[in-house]
């Protein structure tokens, strides 16, 4: 399967949901946040949980067949992420918008751009935690994703669950320590280092 046959009009988050769940006002166009959902479904989404299993969500939204465990990770793991994501790529053009005569701020009483970035940091630590929560469900609960553990060359993007993830080596470190999260691992058959200097995870000191 070529990526390109990946649906590109099914969006995973409304608009109002976004104007619902953020401070963004109600009086922003379409235009502006519509083509950001979309990119960060793929930059964000697609790129964490693969292609394979990215077109399965897009086919199942579209048919109105969303699975119970599907539809849960929907609501609770990628909308969330999709949103606050969405938030901080469309914060640029809502500051300024691209005209024929160049880059242009419309809004007399706008804020600063170094303002601007404050705000975009701030939506880019919360698309942060929840891409985390995400990855930690689907290494967790791998039964309920298989498609995130089998897939193959034809399937488009693959799936990217944690650092140096398809080396088969996977470094722990402050995000993926303790015995719960390299247990979770050994249960999804990932490949982790548990050197002697981790032998306290299983319990070796």
């Amino acid at each position: 399967m070529s990526q390109a046959l990946i649906p590109q009009n099914v969006l995973l988050v409304s608009e109002t949901k976004i104007k619902n769940f953020t401070d963004i006002d109600q009086n922003v166009t379409s235009a502006v946040l519509l083509p950001f959902i979309s990119v960060v479904q793929q930059t964000k989404l697609e790129y964490i949980i693969g292609g394979r299993y990215y077109k399965q969500l897009l086919t199942q939204v579209s048919g109105n067949t969303l699975t119970t465990i599907n539809q849960n990770f929907l609501e609770y793991f990628c909308q969330p992420l999709i949103l606050w994501a969405a938030y901080e790529e469309c914060l640029p053009s809502v500051w300024g918008r691209i005209k024929n005569n160049g880059i242009v701020n419309g809004a007399e009483q706008s804020i600063t751009l170094k303002e601007m970035q404050w705000f975009t940091e701030k939506a880019a630590d919360r698309s942060q935690f929840f891409e985390q929560r995400m990855i930690q469900e689907i290494i967790f609960n791998s039964g309920n994703y298989p498609l995130c553990f089998n897939y193959n060359t034809s399937d488009g993007l693959f799936p990217h669950l944690g650092k140096n993830y398809f080396s088969g080596l996977h470094l722990t470190n402050g995000r993926y320590d303790g015995w719960e999260i390299a247990n979770g691992m050994r249960k999804a058959g990932i490949g982790y280092y548990s050197g002697p200097e981790y032998r306290c995870l299983w319990g070796g000191c």
